[in-house]
């Protein structure tokens, strides 16, 4: 009897077996991007390899959720169920999950599938946003943490690796190196990351360990603004009293990607700040250092972690990343920062070491190589001494030679080219002068008064224009020719404004439904520079906006800018491409060949503002006109 208990023990179990090498054995492998992103490539790879080395049979389907951007949050849940039921007829042997948006997915189905197929997980946090059971606006939407463990009644999970993101450690750290803080401010992007670790600030407002009476939180909410209005809150931030504590900060709320780090264009805005960071990021930048989960490769862990629950049927754990406290080397001295004030076993990362403190014997061997050389080296230098300064002087020969030939050439070609259009603009105005003039001479009995009148009219117009064509070519060549002396001196630019807007050489050129303003956001605004020119300059764009726009406004501002003052003269009339918002301030360049004008003006007033130390450009945000905008130093 015991025998045929024992026989028919291994029959089942010979059975069972042979059931298994038939049985279609699959991983799925559920991403959040792309397996060539965050180096998922890499992990997934080492860890087909570690579960193949014991597991040699097993195949793997990667399914990719494909999550873009924080607006798309109410389709995930959709997008998990597909995958699903794709796989609910042939079952996996398990789910391994990656990332966050992948896991919050699949936490929210709660079915059969979830409910009976082992599940792994990793490059997730501890604690993961809930996803809400309907749609939401995700800019306003509250978030909901939950935390998990390999006993859920919605979710056979076996294991998984786990970020734990500190904030009140990190909190607590900025405290002990600065302790006059008294707000933090917390720096959370428009990401499903970012979204978790706003999660976890309101936890830890909600925590026992946070005290309102000793410290103020204010998040800065990357679902709500732009990088540019972060950086405007940034600015106001005073260094000794509030500290900047970053999470994710890689997307805002237009969901503008930058590759290059978010963090370090904060420094344009104010460098008196100091910053820790929940994630390293920042760090080396705008990030002192902080307690950050320790940076390690998962796939081979993963892969050790299946393997031994295929082999032995038992669950897993939910193992958690180690923090580690670090800091950046840089910032320590930067920010004057003794070694002894840092907690115990931190870590200093970017610490400078001398080559022979990391190359000891290479240091004797390049000594003795060095050694040698600078004998071989003096003998080559006294060799070749002559030679050289030979070689030096009919190197430099050639490049003078060069240069004044290319410096001729092109003073050539500038003659030539002003010349041509020099030709046609002065033979314009003087054809149309002589021309009427001789109608004037030859048919003066036949005209009558009003034609007379005309005809008069059309000479003054040609001749007014022709001196201006005089006066601009003898303002370029003055300017260039270097015999523009400044004079600088203390100007009201609100009463110069208000002067110019109404100065009777725009007034006449002014039309019925056009009306020119000025506007100013300051009560007093002034600068030391020159007046003529900085008039002229303004006169030239108020006169230039004034001609092409027939009706509606054309605005003078003044403003304050950060070292600079900032004008600009916008119109309301027909625009000016894109691809002429560089080619208009050449000389003889028009939008259009038929409007009067010897297109010098804007050529001058781009050679003025430089004179005054500025830079003039056209705003290609403005659609509604044109906009020139030109700034000059304080």
């Amino acid at each position: 009897m015991k025998r045929k208990s024992i026989f028919t023990l291994l029959l089942i179990l010979l059975s069972t077996i042979v059931v298994r090498a038939q049985k279609n054995d699959f991983v799925l492998i559920v991403t959040s991007f792309q397996i060539e992103l965050n180096n998922y490539q890499t992990n997934i790879s080492e860890f087909c390899t570690e579960l193949n080395r014991k597991n040699p049979g097993m195949r793997y389907v990667v399914e990719n959720m494909n999550c873009r951007s924080l607006s798309e949050m109410n389709e995930w849940r959709g997008r998990m169920a597909g995958f699903v039921a794709k796989y609910d007829d042939d079952r996996p042997d398990c789910v391994l999950l990656l990332g966050n948006e992948a896991w919050a997915a699949y936490l929210a189905l709660d079915n059969d599938f979830t409910r009976s197929v082992p599940c792994f997980a990793m490059f997730v946090n501890d604690r993961v946003v809930q996803l809400p059971d309907s749609a939401v606006d995700v800019r306003t939407w509250h978030p909901r943490m939950r935390g998990y463990t390999t006993d859920m009644p919605g979710c056979r999970l076996k294991g998984a690796i786990a970020y734990h993101h500190d904030v009140a450690a990190n909190v607590e750290l900025a405290r002990r190196l600065f302790p006059k803080t008294r707000c933090a401010n917390f720096f959370t992007d428009n990401t499903f990351e970012g979204l978790n670790h706003l999660g976890l600030i309101n936890d830890y407002v909600d925590s026992c360990r946070f005290d309102a009476s000793q410290l103020v939180l204010r998040v800065v909410d990357g679902r709500n603004c732009t990088f540019d209005e972060a950086g405007d809150v940034y600015r106001r931030l005073k260094g000794d009293w509030d500290v900047a504590i970053f999470t994710t900060w890689r997307v805002d709320s237009t969901e503008n990607y930058l590759i290059m780090s978010a963090t370090r264009r904060l420094l344009d805005y104010n460098r008196n700040v100091p910053g820790f960071s929940v994630t390293s990021t920042g760090i080396g930048d705008v990030s002192i250092g902080g307690v950050i989960p320790r940076s390690e490769r998962q796939g081979r862990l993963m892969g050790r972690m299946i393997s031994r629950w295929l082999h032995t049927g038992r669950t897993q754990t939910v193992m958690t990343v180690d923090n580690v406290t670090t800091f950046d080397y840089g910032q320590l001295r930067a920010w004057r920062i003794p070694s002894a004030a840092l907690p115990d076993n931190a870590g200093i990362s970017n610490r400078p070491h001398t080559f022979y403190e990391s190359h000891p014997q290479l240091t004797v061997i390049v000594t003795s190589v060095i050694v040698i050389l600078v004998i071989c080296v003096v003998f080559f230098v006294i060799y070749t001494l002559q030679n050289r300064r030979y070689m030096g002087r009919q190197s430099e020969m050639m490049t003078q030679l060069s240069a004044a030939k290319e410096k001729a050439e092109e003073a050539n070609r500038l003659k030539s080219n002003f010349l041509a259009n020099m030709s046609h603009e002065v033979r314009t105005p003087l054809n149309a002068i002589v021309g009427f003039a001789n109608l004037l001479i030859e048919q003066r009995g036949e005209l009558s008064d009003a034609e007379f009148s005309e005809i008069a009219s059309i000479i003054n117009q040609n001749t007014d224009l022709l001196l201006k064509l005089i006066d601009d070519v003898l303002d370029l060549s003055r300017i260039e020719s270097r015999s523009v002396f400044m004079t600088p001196e203390d100007i009201d630019l609100i009463e110069l404004g208000h002067s110019l807007v109404s100065t009777e050489s725009i007034g006449r050129n002014c039309k019925p439904n056009l009306k020119v303003l000025f506007d100013c956001p300051h009560d007093r605004l002034s600068c030391v520079t020159d007046r003529r020119y900085l008039q002229q300059a303004i006169i030239n764009l108020l006169n230039n906006g004034v001609k092409f726009t027939d009706k509606g406004t054309v605005t003078l501002r003044a403003e304050q800018g950060d070292d600079c003052i900032i004008f600009s003269v916008t119109d309301t009339g027909p625009g000016i491409p894109t691809d002429m918002h560089k080619k208009v301030f050449e000389r003889f360049v028009k939008l259009n060949d038929f409007t009067q004008g010897t297109g010098l003006g804007l050529s001058i007033c781009q050679a003025l503002v430089e004179k005054l130390g500025g830079r003039i450009w056209i705003d290609p945000e403005y659609i509604y006109g044109a906009r020139f905008v030109f700034t000059i130093p304080q």
